[in-house]
This record gives C-alpha cells, sequence and structure tokens, in this order.
C-alpha cells in the first residue's frame, strides 16, 4: 500500500503544475539529492579565497594546511574500510584533490597560476562524478536479476509463487522474510520443501530451517547457516564454568549454537522475564555425547553459590565421581533411589510451605539469602524474621530409565508435577524417553528438553515438538557421528532457536583436576543445606540422609579385609550365642519348631509380644543400614536368620503401618520407614 502511495505522489509531481512556477518546483525538488557535492565545491572556492586573506605567503600556515590535508585523506580512506573498494577510492581521490587545491589557494591565491582553471574544471567534474554514482545506486535490472535468482530458487523447489521480503545478513547467520500465495501454500509446504533448499544450496540438511509465524499461515522466516561452526570440537577445561561464584538464576552456558552464539539454559523462574520455571529431560543415544552434555550442565550448576543438589546414579558416579565433594545427597541406584524419591515428596511440601510463609510466589534469588526483608518475613508483625535463607534445589536421575524400571513408570510423576513450585528443578537422563521407559505425564511436566543424537525420527519425535521438527530439527542425521551436537528446547530462549543445532564441550583426562578444583571450590563456598530442607529429609531418610557421607570418602572403605588378622582377633563365640548359659535346661519346644506337616507353612509362630519385637527390630536394624524403603522381598535372609515365613512378615507390615511405623508409597507391597524419632 505504501508502495502505491509513493508511485502515485510520484505521478501526480509528473502531471501537475504545467506553468512555470510548477515546474521550477518539480525541478528544485529533483535537484536537491544531487545539490551536496557542487555545495562543497562551492564551499572549497570560498574556503581558499577567505584562507589566502589571512594566511598568504605564511609558511607556517602552509606546514599545518599540509599536514591537515594528509591527515584528512587518511581519514578517509580509514573510515572506508567498512564500504566497497569502488567507493572507497573514489572518497579519497575527492578530499585529497579538494585539500591539495584549498591548501595551494590559501598560499598562493585561488587565481595564481593554473589553480583557477583546475577550479573550474576538477570542480564540477568530482561533482558530477558523485552524480553519476548517485543516478547509478537504484539499478532497477540488478534488482530484477536478484529476485530472478530468488524466484529461480524457490521455483527449483515448488515455491514459485512465494516472495522472498526482508533480508537480515548476519555473521554466518541469513534470515529471510517469506511470503506464500494466499489461498494456494502453507507453512507445511514450505516444511516440506527445506531438504530440497538445502540441496539446491549444497549445504547440510540442518543448515537451513523455517520458522512459521504464528499469527499467519502462509508467513514466517527462512534461516540459512553457511558456515558449520560446530565442526571444531572445544574443550571444556579451555574455559571452565562460565560464571562461577554467580546465582542460579544467571543463565547456564552448555556450549555454542551453529551461528557462535552461546548454547545456554535457565531453570528457575524470572516473573520479570516473563520465564517460568522448569525441569529437564536430557536424552541421546550411546555414544552421542549425552554424557559430556550432563557434564558441561552439571559443572555450571555446582558453580553457582545459591543451589544444593542431590544426585541418583545407578552406574556408581563413573563420569561423576570427581564432583561429589560438591554433591550434597549422592546415592546410587535400587533402593537408595527409592529412598530419595520418597524424601523428595516430603521435601517439597516442607518448602512450598516455607515460600509462601515469606511471601514469595516463586522461588528467585532474595530466597536464598538470610531473610531480612520485612517484605518476606514470616512474622505477625511485618519486621524482618531473620530466618536462614531456602537456596534452590536440583534433584538430578542419571540413567533415569534403570530406576525407573525398579521403582515404576509414575515414581516421577507427583514430584514432577509439583517440584516447581517449591524452588525445585528435576533434571531426568536417559537414552530413551520413549512410553515404556518414562510415563507421558512425567515426560510432559519436564518441560525443558536437551536431545543429542538419536537412531531415527521416532526417538526424536519423543524429545522434540512437532513445531520444531517441522522446522528443520532432525537429531537422528548425526545419530552418534557427532557427539555433542544437540537441540535445545527450553523457556527463555527464543523459539525460533529451538530448531538451531548446538554443541556442548568436550570433556578429556586432562578436564579430571580442573573438575575436581571446582568440586573443592563448590564445598567451601557453596550453598549449604537449609533447615526446612534439612528436617524434611531427615523425617524420612533417617540415617541415610543424615548420615550421608559425599563430602569426604573413607580411603579403607573399599580395601579388602585381611582374613588371618580377623581369624586371630575375632571372638571365637558366636554372637547369637552370648548370654546362654551352658548348664541351663534347654526350652520347651513351640508350634512350629518340629518339620512342618503337609500344608502347614514353615518357620515357627512367635508370641505376639517377641513378633512385636522381632519386627521392631528388624525395622531399627534397616533404618541403621539406611535402607528406608522396604518389602516383604527385603525380609528374605532376615526371615531365615529367624526362622519366620514372609507371609508373617506381610502381617507385620501391615500391623506397623497401622501403628505409625511404616508409610505406604505409589509401589504395591512397599513401604516407607518411619524414623524411630519421627514416628515417636
Amino acid at each position: 500500500m505504501a508502495e502505491r502511495n509513493a508511485d502515485q505522489q510520484h505521478e501526480d509531481q509528473l502531471r501537475g503544475g504545467a506553468d512555470s512556477a510548477g515546474i521550477g518546483r518539480y525541478l528544485m525538488h529533483r535537484a536537491k539529492p544531487h545539490l551536496p557535492p557542487w555545495l562543497g565545491v562551492a564551499g572549497t572556492g570560498l574556503a581558499g579565497a577567505l584562507g589566502h586573506l589571512r594566511w598568504a605567503d605564511s609558511s607556517g600556515a602552509g606546514v599545518g594546511l599540509t599536514l591537515a590535508s594528509v591527515a584528512l585523506t587518511g581519514a578517509t580512506w580509514w573510515a572506508g574500510r567498512g564500504t566497497s573498494a569502488q567507493r572507497r577510492l573514489h572518497s579519497a581521490i575527492t578530499v585529497a584533490a579538494g585539500s591539495a587545491w584549498l591548501t595551494g589557494a590559501c598560499l598562493a591565491g585561488p587565481t595564481a597560476g593554473p589553480l583557477d582553471d583546475l577550479y573550474l574544471m576538477a570542480g564540477p567534474g568530482l561533482a558530477l562524478s558523485w552524480n553519476v554514482r548517485m543516478i547509478l545506486r537504484r539499478n532497477p535490472d540488478a534488482a530484477g536479476e536478484s529476485a530472478g535468482a530468488d524466484k529461480g530458487l524457490l521455483e527449483k523447489v515448488g515455491l514459485a509463487k512465494a516472495s522472498i521480503g526482508r533480508t537480515e545478513v548476519g555473521p554466518n547467520r541469513v534470515t529471510a522474510q517469506l511470503g506464500l500465495e494466499a489461498g494456494e501454500q502453507t507453512n507445511d509446504d514450505v516444511t516440506k520443501t527445506l531438504p530440497r533448499i538445502a540441496s539446491a544450496l549444497d549445504l547440510p540438511p540442518t543448515a537451513v530451517r523455517y520458522m512459521p509465524d504464528p499469527e499467519s499461515a502462509r508467513r514466517g522466516e527462512l534461516v540459512i547457516v553457511p558456515r558449520d561452526m560446530l565442526a571444531d570440537t572445544v574443550r571444556w577445561e579451555e574455559n571452565g564454568p562460565s560464571l562461577a561464584g554467580g546465582s542460579i538464576t544467571e543463565p547456564l552456558t552448555i556450549g555454542v549454537y551453529d551461528d557462535g552464539s552461546p548454547l545456554q539454559l535457565w531453570l528457575p523462574g524470572d516473573k520479570e522475564a516473563g520465564r517460568n520455571a522448569t525441569h529437564l529431560l536430557i536424552a541421546g543415544m550411546t555414544g552421542s555425547g549425552k554424557g559430556d552434555g550432563a557434564l558441561n550442565l552439571m559443572t555450571e550448576i555446582l558453580s553457582r553459590t545459591d543451589v544444593l543438589f542431590w544426585l541418583s546414579d545407578p552406574k556408581g558416579f563413573q563420569d561423576f565421581r570427581p564432583l561429589l565433594p560438591a554433591i550434597d545427597w549422592a546415592v546410587e541406584g535400587g533402593a537408595d533411589t527409592e529412598v530419595m524419591v520418597e524424601t523428595v515428596k516430603a521435601v517439597i511440601p516442607a518448602r512450598t510451605a516455607w515460600l509462601g510463609e515469606h511471601s514469595y510466589r516463586q522461588w528467585e534469588a532474595a530466597a536464598a539469602q538470610r531473610q531480612t526483608d520485612p517484605k518476606h518475613s514470616c512474622r505477625k508483625d511485618g519486621t524482618a524474621c531473620g530466618c536462614p535463607g531456602l537456596p534452590f534445589h536440583i534433584v538430578w536421575f542419571e540413567e533415569a530409565g534403570v530406576s525407573l524400571g525398579l521403582l515404576g513408570d509414575d515414581a516421577f510423576n507427583s514430584i514432577a508435577n509439583l517440584a516447581r513450585s517449591a524452588g525445585m528443578a528435576l533434571v531426568v537422563s536417559l537414552q530413551r524417553p520413549s512410553h515404556d521407559q518414562i510415563s507421558t505425564t512425567t515426560r510432559d511436566a519436564l518441560g525443558a528438553r536437551l536431545c543429542f543424537g538419536v537412531p531415527n525420527a521416532t526417538a526424536a519425535g519423543f524429545m522434540l515438538p512437532d513445531s520444531v521438527v517441522d522446522a528443520g530439527a532432525a537429531p537422528e542425521r548425526w545419530s552418534n557421528r557427532r557427539p555433542g551436537y544437540c537441540y535445545l528446547v527450553t523457556p527463555g530462549v527464543a523459539e525460533e532457536r529451538y530448531s538451531s543445532p548446538g554443541r556442548t564441550r568436550w570433556f578429556t583426562d586432562t578436564a579430571v583436576s580442573l573438575m575436581e578444583t571446582v568440586a573443592q571450590w563448590a564445598a567451601r563456598n557453596g550453598a549449604q543445606v537449609d533447615p526446612v530442607t534439612e528436617k524434611a529429609a531427615a523425617s524420612v531418610a533417617g540415617t541415610a540422609y543424615t548420615q550421608r557421607q559425599t563430602n569426604e570418602t573413607d580411603e579403607n572403605a573399599h580395601l579388602p579385609a585381611d582374613e588371618d588378622e580377623d581369624e586371630m582377633t575375632g571372638p571365637l563365640l558366636d554372637p547369637e550365642d552370648e548370654g546362654i548359659d551352658p548348664e541351663q535346661e534347654l526350652p520347651d519346644s513351640e508350634p512350629g519348631d518340629d518339620a512342618p506337616l503337609f500344608g502347614q507353612e514353615t518357620g515357627r509362630k512367635p508370641s505376639p509380644e517377641e513378633a512385636r519385637r522381632l519386627f521392631g527390630d528388624a525395622l531399627a536394624e534397616f533404618e541403621d543400614e539406611g535402607r528406608m524403603v522396604v518389602g516383604p522381598k527385603d525380609f528374605t535372609d532376615w526371615c531365615d536368620r529367624n526362622n519366620l515365613s514372609r507371609s508373617w512378615v506381610s502381617l507385620r507390615l501391615k500391623e506397623a503401618a497401622l501403628d505409625g511405623r511404616l508409610e505406604p508409597t505409589n509401589q504395591t507391597g512397599r513401604w516407607r520407614i518411619v524414623p524411630a524419632l519421627a514416628a515417636a
């Protein structure tokens, strides 16, 4: 519309004002853009005449004017380095000629010798050269050739009726506005042609992306990255953590995008930035670089000063062992992870209650500090409460497919849906987040995705939204041939970035020493567990949490025992036989002590009082070992030692639950031991 209005105005100017006044206005209007060079020539002549009146026959002025002429010409050449070579040379010649004539005119006079002739001939010549350059600046033929080239490309890929609008060219990124034929083409048509566009431009398929306009079905941005800047691997130890000593609210930098910009994500929310808190799902096939990606993120997290970190790793901390001193609680898989999940369930409401009492609608950096602001006081009188802060809390489940196989598909559902409101984030890492590995409910609750190479498009669909795949994201094209290549979908990152590939940094053997340094620094300077989280965790995990040893290791814990020494120093009497008087008569037989009849269950039947004592001892034994989630199968060895049956144990479990010593879990037949002090 604006273009038609301009053409109409131009046509009106050509047709209107046929009298002499109208013709004069039209000529002046057309001449105005070409006047600056002529004004420059006139100004130079006037300056020469005035300069001669002041500096005639002055040797000092001659030196000064000569130096000024040389300096001005050099400055013009330097300033034109960002323009074309022709424009730079043209500008330098014009300034050099004008300043040389001005110097001669000021010293000898504008009419001395050939100066007046040079002025009359060279001045108009230079002005006209700039007029010609201005006229040729608009080249409809060249524009037509460019448009024809674009049309040729679009025609080749089946988008002949599409038009290319405004185009932005960056250092390694070309973004073009694309408009499709109304009623005949949609954004889906562009998505289908992306591989053909990459073929026409001789680029990798992942170098061409399309971001549809959410408010239009036929408009969007075509993004082309000519050069893959991810080909050169970057070692993590070259730079280390991006912001050691900073806050977890600052971006976590884990690599770079293919155009060289940083690959970043956030876990806490930010109401001012309009960013929601999120959990993170990490997935990728074996050899895709998922382990190095996890180390990038973990070292970023542990280098911040207001975050608490828990880790579950069924692989025995194979990749993360150098970082253990910085981790508040680290457990291996199986029953220990089961205890951690139950603990997180109890920690969530405790932390949520604290945030509510201190007037935080969501966790923010101020919540991690001592509460000296009356606006965040839990006191009813409105004065500052001075309560200890509540650090952000991250719970990381490595190789979660193994844990979910033991705990069940719904193990993470409740904590995934509620943890964000408690200032907590879950990081779940596994190879393939298919429905047989993780429930759809849990997967949907993990809002952010870090997807490394996968074996096929089906696996990519489990990780990436359909809109991102349609825009050109295809991690299956890398598989495990390009370790570290990934896609990041997360709040806080522009949606057009979702389909841009990135690459995480590479951890080598030489990175171990720096990782250990980061861990030791974090152990001294990082956040300590807050009273609210510690109390809630101890109420569920008991000694499994209160006696955790993640910040120090026992050097002799894994050394084999000296068998000869045990034989020489160990007691000669079985501990179970201590206190038995060898002269005392043997006790009478009890029911079940003899061989069972057909259909009768093995094992004796203790009295109710003895049953409560025996079972209480068993629960205390499990609690001392840190095994806080139990079921009938966990009592197998204990039943053998005490000559009791598993069916007897099942009855005792139900009785203990009624007494408050056990709490049911989400899994059928599994019970959580309530620590003895908490039960009392």
